[in-house]
């Protein structure tokens, strides 16, 4: 069989090991912390058992005769009239005079005054005698409450005057001490004999016991042990009426236990206390198996659904990406007049003052490329945001507490941030433009090179004439080299030099109007294909984004798996 006490050791470690390293979804984080704090004490207590004394408290209202229940249970005057409390919640402790002091007693908010006495009959009995619960106002009561716990045994002492008062169940439904523990005395039976026959007064106490047991059955507490006694008959020493019961009270509290019987009574007690910890657990362990349930089948849902996902950003990637703004925009990025040679150059640079003078106002230039940014970002968070939403909604549906929502920041996985994006939209972008502005234009800065030189070539040769070429070819040297140029030259001034020249300009401006709309045509081609990779590159983002989403979620339902595994190992607990 397995030792109370290490079972509820046990139960404790477990559950604060969970406290403290399970990720709780539908406990905040102060009543974790509580549940931590309480667990610890409860352990605290567990650990201090000792050999030495059972506390018995007694309880009850004014004037039932707790103090000569004591005294008559001592067999001499341990609790005098002299003994008064300096406060209504002050406790009264008798210890017999050689039993060591309770180490574990706590320090509290209850004043509590020790008197020792040497009635050895009850040397292994702690005797609490606890403020009347009818005196006991506002603090007062909570903390005498918390005084309790530190209790084994708690004798509830009423009289027929008092039996029905409110007050005392009221009370008795605020007390976390185990029922198997708990003790009720009908005190000052005896005047129910008072002028009476025995039949009658037989009668009487069978009417107010059969209350008495209705009520506390009202409350709670099933088959209660009732003892009916008179202290004054008990006090005397005299023989006692055969319906007074107070000898067989007394051998029910004062029989020699064994250690083991009162380790186990104090057990019962934290044992309770450990039930109502534990059941923090249940309820978690509740909403634990609905979240993880839900979540299965939101996976489910998402993997079914991923081809309409991707669908609807392939859409909007489409409706955001493909406008004359943005493309006119990747265009001027990608333009690099280094690329342009002669003419070409010219035409650029009369193009770029003329857009200027129809764009007056510069920021404009950015406007459309920082707004796809942002239209990115945006639907990015705006998908993941009804993903969670989504969760969100069947977690309610299923009953989980509306608070539970705030802990879903990274559920499922806190999106990138809008920075984040930022950041590596933007890298994309300065790729994708570098790569596309450089690609094709050495080749086409090649071209311009040669059709220049050859129309260049063209012009030398008409103007040199026909006789100085055939003089350079036929005797190379630097006479034949000298005199081709000065011929050239000669020749420039010439009507025919000068018609030549004309041509030689009318045809650079020809070549270098076609190169530079060439040029045009190449940008616009190579932005169509950047808007084309930019289209995938977003799809790859969300299809990164959405398995992230769909790795946290799993990453999710396995904590949860973990933790309802870990509290489901105490549900065999007291």
């Amino acid at each position: 069989m397995i030792d109370s006490v290490q079972k509820l050791r046990d139960d404790l470690t477990k559950a604060r090991k969970i406290l403290r390293e399970g990720v709780f979804y539908t406990l905040t984080t102060d009543e974790k912390e509580a549940l931590f704090i309480t667990s610890g004490n409860l352990l605290e207590r567990l650990d201090s058992f000792t050999k030495s004394s059972l506390m018995v408290g007694l309880l009850g209202g004014t004037g039932v005769g707790k103090s000569s229940l004591m005294n008559a249970l001592a067999g001499s005057e341990i609790a005098a009239t002299s003994h008064r409390r300096p406060h209504t919640d002050s406790v009264l402790i008798y210890r017999y005079v050689k039993t060591p002091f309770p180490s574990d007693l706590p320090v509290t908010d209850v004043p509590w005054t020790e008197y020792t006495h040497e009635a050895e009959s009850i040397q292994q009995i702690l005797l609490c005698d606890l403020p009347d619960f009818d005196s006991l106002i506002g603090e007062h009561r909570s903390h005498v409450i918390d005084f309790l716990q530190y209790l084994d045994v708690l004798v509830w002492v009423t009289s027929p005057e008092k039996y029905a008062d409110e007050r005392f169940y009221e009370f008795l439904k605020l007390v976390p001490k185990a029922k198997q523990n708990s003790y009720f005395v009908l005190n000052k039976v005896d005047i129910l004999f008072e002028e009476r026959s025995v039949d009658a007064g037989f009668e009487e106490l069978e009417k107010v016991t059969t209350s008495l047991r209705q009520y506390l059955n009202e409350n709670g507490f099933h088959d209660p042990l009732v003892f009916t006694i008179s202290t004054v008959e008990a006090v005397k020493k005299q023989s006692l009426a055969h319906w007074n019961q107070f000898s067989g009270f007394a051998r029910q509290l004062f029989q020699q236990r064994e250690l083991k019987e009162i380790r186990n009574i104090k057990a019962a007690n934290i044992g309770r206390e450990v039930t109502q910890l534990l059941s923090q657990f249940e309820k978690e362990l509740l909403n634990l198996e609905i979240l993880q349930k839900t979540v299965e089948d939101f996976i489910a849902e998402l993997k079914e659904e991923s081809w309409e996902w991707r669908r609807n950003v392939h859409e909007s990637a489409i409706s955001c990406m493909e406008t004359k703004q943005l493309k006119s925009e990747l265009i001027l990025k990608m333009k690099n007049p280094s690329l342009l040679i002669g003419p070409t150059s010219g035409f650029a640079f009369l193009g770029k003052r003329w857009k200027n003078l129809l764009r007056n106002h510069e920021s404009e230039k950015n406007a459309s490329f920082s707004y796809l940014i942002e239209e990115i970002i945006v639907m990015v968070q705006r998908q993941t945001s009804r993903l969670k939403n989504r969760l969100v909604s069947q977690f309610l549906r299923k009953g989980i507490p509306s608070s539970f929502a705030d802990s879903l920041e990274d559920i499922p996985g806190a999106a990138n941030t809008g920075a984040d994006l930022n950041k590596r939209l933007k890298y994309l972008f300065n790729i994708r433009l570098t790569s596309y502005g450089n690609s094709s234009h050495f080749a086409f800065q090649g071209i311009q090179y040669v059709t220049y030189l050859f129309i260049f070539f063209i012009l030398l040769i008409s103007l040199a004439g026909e006789g100085a070429w055939h003089r350079l070819f036929e005797y190379p040297g630097w006479a034949s080299g000298l005199n081709f140029i000065v011929t050239a030259t000669y020749a420039i001034f010439t009507p025919r030099g000068l018609a030549a020249l004309g041509s030689y300009v009318l045809i650079n401006i020809f070549f270098g109007y076609r190169f530079y709309v060439r040029y045009g045509k190449i940008l616009e081609k190579n932005a169509g294909k950047l808007i084309d990779s930019l289209k995938k590159e977003m799809e790859m983002l969300w299809e990164e984004e959405f398995d992230r989403i769909h790795s946290s979620l799993i990453k999710f339902e396995d904590e949860m798996k973990n933790n309802i595994k870990a509290i489901d190992g105490l549900k065999d607990s007291p």
